[in-house]
């Protein structure tokens, strides 16, 4: 009687060990287990050999049971854990001299056994399919997810209105040609009495009137300008090339292509100019600054003409 007690002691602190071991095994390698275990109910073997098994069978159920699943699969491990049971139990009980010639436990436990095991492969296959649906989903809203923040940040970078580039997107286009050490020159435009519009016709029409001014922007600038909307009536235009010839000569563009609109609302355009250059271009506040104050010169000259 002492030595089945001990016995099943120390079965019992082999199974909590293992459990413990087989708990820190990858995905890969406990599937090598469950492949032995299954060749292992086709071949014939030893009593130890057995013993091993089943003790490597029971802690993988244990195991796969305080893993979340859903409540189907649950309930499939829960009886491949209790037919599986039985059979150990019937084997343990067939080692009892007074009970291995009874017909019925004898019988028992191989068939058990073998379901049990059979029951842990169809779980682990409903397991491995699951995995696969969540994976594929998951990649799915990977790629949605990827894609909505390649939108998002497109729409950061845009004026909604006019779709040109907005604020962001310049200052961005700064860092970028401060690395690469661009040269130009800025062009500041402003859009005088821009109010009058509005206040005058409808905020529609002055939508209307940016929009067209952003089109406007875009026939004529040079080829490689960036044109971005940075306020309400306010543009900017990065020029490629630093020769004043060309840039005067892109403003009289300009001025030409917007004049019937501007004689319609009764309105002009100011632009100041500003160059960049690797030396500056670490510090585009004060180029838009230069900018903004030769536009507003341009501006204050307009009125001291009109006013003479």
């Amino acid at each position: 009687m002492y030595s089945h007690t001990s016995s099943a002691t120390k079965k019992i602190r082999v199974k909590h060990r293992l459990m413990s071991i087989l708990s820190q095994l990858p995905t890969r390698l406990t599937l090598v287990i469950c492949a032995g275990i299954l060749l292992s109910a086709l071949v014939p073997s030893n009593g130890q050999l057995e013993i091993v098994v089943s003790i490597l069978t029971l802690s993988l159920i244990f195991m796969l049971l305080r893993e979340n699943f859903s409540k189907e699969l649950r309930s499939w491990m829960v009886l491949a854990l209790c037919t599986y049971a039985i059979g150990i139990l019937a084997d343990l009980l067939d080692e009892i001299p007074e009970l291995n010639s009874h017909w019925l436990i004898d019988s028992i436990d191989d068939i058990f056994i073998h379901i049990g095991v059979f029951l842990i492969c169809f779980c682990i296959i409903k397991m491995l399919r699951l995995q696969r649906e969540t994976n594929s989903k998951l990649r799915h809203q990977i790629k949605l997810t990827h894609q909505l923040e390649a939108q998002l940040s497109q729409l950061a970078l845009k004026d909604d209105l006019t779709g040109l580039k907005n604020r962001r997107a310049l200052f961005k286009r700064f860092d970028s040609m401060a690395i690469h050490l661009k040269r130009g020159v800025l062009a500041y435009i402003n859009l005088d009495n821009f109010k009058h519009v509005n206040d005058n016709f409808s905020h529609q029409c002055g939508d209307d009137l940016l929009i067209s001014v952003a089109k406007k922007l875009v026939e004529t600038a040079p080829i490689g300008s960036q044109i971005y909307r940075i306020g309400g009536d306010e543009f900017v235009v990065l020029l490629p090339s630093e020769d004043n010839e060309s840039s005067q000569a892109w403003i009289t563009a300009l001025y030409d292509a917007t004049e019937e609109a501007m004689h319609h609302y009764n309105i002009d355009i100011s632009i100041g100019l500003s160059p960049y250059y690797p030396g500056n271009l670490s510090d585009p506040d004060t180029i838009l600054a230069k900018a903004n104050i030769a536009m507003r010169k341009k501006k204050l000259s307009k009125r001291l003409s009109f006013d003479i």
